[in-house]
């Protein structure tokens, strides 16, 4: 029976986990139907607040990634294929490597260091200051001022930064094919068009609009579960970073075992 218990208290506790993590997504939803037009200025308002840290502040990081990115992975597949007409595979190499995987990947990894964090350390100094209850006793929704504004403005500035991710990684990966084998622009962009699919675009957007909802609820949830002191942020953050990250690569891995497997 011990062991059994050891082995169940796990087991229990994740599906509490999945159990709040739904109970915080359709709340949210069921919330966001019932705005009405005086309070969408101000969701949008919050909403664009969220966008400019989690997006535009984080471009000139995704940016400089991918081209890195896309640069080293020519390097490394030019390396392994020297004599084998490596510049006949640019374009499946870098739809393969970068666009269906590692683009929306490593933006999310970058998205959950940078915003999840600061989401999880803001709900959770906001509950211990009593600012969530403040919110509701004054008429305020916090699942439409606090959790619709953080989802849909990292679902936008996500979205922005893999098209940004990719494109700079496209352009890593051009600078290395054209100064090693001379490989034109036109010659490596139909490259790359060829390889790509509708089945690719798809992925890509569903692995959007999952991974922006696993990063900004499991903030959520850490963040608005501290109750006692200040030493709980820090602990909270950490099991954000984790659990995002667990969730989104699972969440990777089961799209591309839809998609492609």
């Amino acid at each position: 029976m011990a062991f059994l218990t050891r082995l169940g208290a796990p087991v229990r506790g994740f599906l509490e986990f999945l159990g709040d993590q739904a109970h915080l997504v359709l709340r949210t939803l069921r919330h966001a139907l019932q705005l009405r037009l005086p309070q969408l200025a101000v969701v949008g308002g919050q909403t664009k607040l969220q966008i400019q840290f989690t997006g535009v502040d984080a471009l000139w990081l995704v940016v400089c990634t991918a081209l890195l990115l896309g640069a080293v992975t020519l390097i490394q597949a030019f390396s392994q294929l020297s004599g084998l007409g490596a510049e006949n595979y640019i374009g499946t190499l870098m739809v393969l490597i970068i666009l269906r995987e590692l683009g929306p990947l490593l933006t999310a990894v970058l998205v959950i260091g940078r915003s999840a964090t600061a989401i999880a350390a803001e709900l959770g100094a906001m509950q211990l200051n009593g600012e969530v209850d403040a919110l509701a006793a004054h008429g305020v929704n916090p699942y439409q001022y606090l959790l619709l504004p953080r989802w849909l403005g990292v679902l936008v500035a996500l979205f922005t930064l893999v098209v940004f991710f990719d494109g700079a990684a496209l352009a890593g990966g051009f600078l290395v094919a054209r100064l090693k084998y001379g490989v034109s622009f036109g010659f490596f962009m139909a490259s790359v068009r060829q390889a790509l699919s509708n089945r690719d675009f798809a992925a890509t957007l569903l692995k959007v609009l999952f991974f922006s909802g696993a990063i900004t609820f499991h903030a959520c949830h850490f963040g608005l579960r501290i109750r006692r002191s200040q030493t709980e942020i820090p602990q909270a953050v950490t099991k954000t970073v984790v659990s995002a990250l667990v969730a989104v690569f699972a969440l990777d891995g089961l799209i591309a075992a839809l998609f492609y497997f």
